[in-house]
């Protein structure tokens, strides 16, 4: 295919390729769902592409796997439904994309099971969704390469299609190197990875210490998660994303204080602190009208501040696993008769 179409009509993905934006948060382990023929392949190729600028077929890197099988719907399941779990982190896979020659619509290939049995085989996805059964890896990979080397062994002198490359555009779409570079040099240089009108960035399981200034150059930012992320200070320069709807901090348990200022983020709906240290909620936080959802499971807090009572806009509040004085979650329950309060001491 090279000698027919050039060097550029094959390359190869670094399997560390970052995209920019993630559908959901919640990242499950789908290795289940990847045949032994399939690791054994990648294992010794890598994640290859190959195209003749009209032709192609590229093998998803791992985050770039997740990424299409979030987006991906279910045959027979309403995708309002499938989001919801996702979203939450309850769903099941039953089907995880490896390989695409164009995901914008979602459409490639994925593994599931048959629906004649356990077995798991290649499917295509057409429009995100899983359509029909291909049978297994290795003779779905023999089929493909041999339609692909037909189209290279056209007669000398045929015109090409188009200019060969990554049929997904995948590097244009990543974080890329500078991304893999930044892993360990710290949460400024992760954060100049992103274009500065994101509206998602997702952070999750990366070691950042300290949420630094840079962050408030990001206005166009509405949903931010750092869960996981080891942080032990969240910078005031929270309070210049104007736009932000959704902040996740949980699961930080060295991150036992916030900055006052983030009672200015008055588009706030949801502000999630599980298992952080957080023992004091800043009186400043009794500013958000918009705030919805507020999550306090599992953190170390012993008592529920009185301007809790006022936030009449507050739907949901967990409060699972803390100290708090069951005669204060009555109060508040009172106080605030449409918040759903999820308590257990």
């Amino acid at each position: 295919m090279v000698g027919t179409w050039g060097s550029d009509a094959a390359g190869q993905y670094a399997a560390e390729l970052e995209p920019m934006h993630m559908p959901f948060e919640h990242a499950p382990d789908l290795s289940a769902l990847l045949p032994e023929a399939y690791l054994r392949f990648v294992e010794a190729l890598g994640f290859r592409w190959v195209s003749n600028g009209k032709k192609g077929l590229a093998f998803l890197p791992p985050r770039w796997r997740l990424q299409a099988s979030q987006g991906m719907g279910e045959p027979g399941r309403q995708w309002a439904t499938v989001r919801e779990e996702r979203a939450a982190g309850a769903h099941t896979y039953r089907f995880v994309m490896f390989a695409s020659e164009d995901l914008n619509d979602i459409n490639g290939y994925c593994f599931g099971k048959s629906a004649s049995g356990d077995a798991l085989v290649v499917w295509s996805v057409e429009d995100s969704l899983p359509t029909r059964e291909l049978g297994t890896f290795a003779s779905w990979l023999g089929k493909k390469l041999a339609a692909l080397g037909k189209l290279a062994s056209a007669k000398p002198g045929s015109k090409r299609a188009a200019a060969p490359g990554d049929p997904l555009n995948l590097m244009m779409e990543s974080l890329g190197e500078a991304a893999a570079r930044a892993r360990d040099q710290g949460a400024s240089a992760i954060l100049d990875t992103f274009p500065r009108d994101t509206k998602d960035i997702f952070l999750l399981g990366r070691t950042l210490g300290v949420v630094p200034e840079r962050v408030g150059e990001f206005s166009s930012l509405e949903r931010l998660s750092l869960r996981h992320a080891r942080l032990t200070q969240v910078s005031g320069a929270l309070s210049r994303l104007t736009a932000l709807k959704q902040l996740d901090l949980s699961w930080n348990p060295g991150l036992e204080t916030l900055p006052p200022e983030l009672g200015q983020l008055e588009g706030l709906e949801s502000l999630v602190l599980d298992n952080t240290g957080v023992r004091v909620l800043p009186e400043t936080l009794g500013q958000l009208a918009r705030l919805k959802y507020l999550g306090l499971k599992a953190t170390p807090m012993m008592s529920l501040p009185t301007w809790l009572h006022r936030l009449r806009g507050l739907k949901h509040l967990d409060l699972h696993r803390t100290s708090i004085p069951p005669e204060e979650v009555e109060a508040l329950r009172r106080a605030l008769p449409e918040c759903n309060v999820g308590f257990s001491g």
